[in-house]
């Protein structure tokens, strides 16, 4: 173009305003429910099979340990992979590798559903979390480089709903599922249901999903993968299986392990960087305030949001003799909260920023504490400690109203942020997902571990009110912590794109 050309297209350009939305595909807003399946069945299959476990060992004649791995090798093998899923769609194609990893997703979901022995389902259980590992990323990667600044928050206000929607369906359809015994096959129906949903996924996928990666052509850091995976196995599986076990001296030597081969990768990475490849994580986002920040608040928080679960799980089961498929029926208010205000956190967001998160955090905490108050009322009103379930029901609609306001704004801070380039996506959502993966882990193994630890060896109503407080009370802190810590977060960040 001339100089002259330049001269005159360019101001013209400038009176019109500059466009945010150039460049970015038009049908995004329809595309992204499409891509929020992959997620949603992700992270269903990691809660529905805890549901079913008493059908498993019955069919399958499964030892207690097997059916612990059953649940944990789905957590550990999904954890360790995220990373990589993350920068495999940098590199290769965020829609290419999102249809490899639903495609393989629903086979593997056939296969477990076919299993004919528990050793058989831990492996295609693994399989089908590394498949999962590599859908997630891309959902996320996708909604970063394919929405503009202003619309980022409310995608992941709808992909933070996907969660939760996950979570809860889980017990619902789970129980609903196992209970109905459809042609005899039980518990399989949990696996076999992702067969249509994948299918319907993998056509949309293709039609209605452009194709996006990282601008700079680069090879996947396989050295980097085996560390960086070697170091997540040697943390994440020692925080699962440690507890069950009675914390014996493998699990510290795991851990232990863990911090040289830690060491080892950010130096591998770093020579990687000097040689002028491509690191399997981009280091220099360690040097983004907000993103470093971010994740620290993403470790308090995420370590108190599978172990709410967990325990209250219990509690309403075991501790009050509730049938699964009721006690899933329980945290149906936690799941409209959680979607109802998870859709409008985006709009939120953009008004008030970062403090979102601290709104989220306090109501959250206000139910945490209504629920300890509940329970010592009902500890000390009768002998026989009943329990009015009546009063949970508004109780866990402010906590789903909590956590859904909170948990998309702190995705966002951390993948949305100033400094993360579409370049980086990937693996800036890897990092983050592995994060939150394994201090879930943590908080179910840590906190767990109070909850089981306060129960005699012949658990009442009341020792399990007991044990439901004091877990509970440790959920407390660390959300006060995640409350003060968050005040920190900039309350305007500038995202590049």
């Amino acid at each position: 173009m001339s100089t002259t050309c330049a001269t005159k297209v360019l101001p013209a350009a400038l009176s019109a305003g500059f466009d945010e939305t150039a460049g970015l595909d038009p049908r995004r807003w329809r595309a992204l429910p499409v891509i929020l399946i992959g997620s949603f069945l992700a992270f269903l299959d990691f809660f529905i099979v805890n549901i079913a476990l008493p059908a498993m060992r019955t069919d399958l004649s499964a030892s207690p340990a097997q059916l612990q791995f059953i649940v944990a090798a789905y957590g550990i093998a999904f954890g360790v992979s995220l990373i990589t899923g993350g920068r495999l769609g940098d590199i290769f194609g965020r829609k290419r590798v999102f249809l490899i990893g639903i495609s393989g997703f629903t086979i593997t979901s056939a296969l477990c559903g076919l299993s004919p022995t528990p050793d058989t389902l831990i492996v295609c259980r693994v399989a089908q979390a590394i498949c999962a590992a590599a859908v997630t990323p891309q959902v996320l990667a996708i909604i970063r480089v394919e929405f503009t600044i202003s619309e980022r928050p409310i995608a992941i206000g709808l992909y933070g709903a996907s969660m939760g929607l996950a979570s809860i369906t889980a017990q619902l359809l789970g129980g609903l599922l196992v209970s109905l015994n459809l042609f005899g096959w039980s518990w399989r129906l949990i696996f076999l249901v992702n067969i249509p949903i994948g299918l319907v996924a993998i056509t949309l996928v293709s039609r209605m999903i452009r194709e996006s990666r990282g601008p700079n052509r680069a090879t996947l850091d396989l050295v980097g993968v085996g560390l960086a995976s070697l170091s997540l196995f040697l943390l994440i599986y020692p925080i699962v299986e440690g507890r069950e076990s009675g914390w014996p001296a493998w699990s510290f030597a795991m851990l232990a392990t863990m911090v040289p081969v830690l060491v080892g990768f950010v130096l591998y990475e770093r020579r990687v960087i000097r040689g002028g490849r491509t690191p399997l994580i981009a280091l220099h986002l360690f040097r983004i305030g907000a993103l470093r920040l971010g994740l620290v608040v993403s470790v308090v928080f995420f370590s108190t949001a599978g172990v709410f679960f967990v325990v209250l799980t219990v509690f309403l089961q075991a501790g009050l003799g509730l049938s699964a498929f009721r006690a899933g029926l329980m945290f149906l208010p936690f799941a409209i909260g959680f979607s109802a205000s998870s859709t409008v956190s985006g709009p939120i967001a953009n008004r008030i920023g970062p403090r979102i998160i601290n709104l989220g955090t306090f109501l959250m905490a206000l139910g945490l504490l209504s629920i300890i108050a509940l329970a010592q009322t009902s500890h000390a009103a009768s002998g026989s400690a009943t329990v009015n379930l009546s009063l949970l029901v508004p109780v866990f609609f402010l906590s789903g109203l909590g956590q859904g306001l909170a948990q998309p704004a702190l995705i966002n801070t951390v993948i949305g942020g100033a400094g993360v380039t579409g370049e980086d996506a990937g693996s800036a959502v890897g990092l983050f997902l592995t994060t939150a993966q394994s201090v879930i882990a943590l908080g179910v193994a840590a906190i767990g571990d109070v909850f089981f630890a306060s129960l005699s060896e012949t658990p009442t109503t009341a020792t399990y009110l007991n044990a439901l407080t004091a877990s509970l009370a440790c959920n407390f802190v660390l959300l006060v912590a995640t409350f003060f810590l968050a005040l920190l977060l900039p309350r305007h960040a500038t995202a590049r794109r």
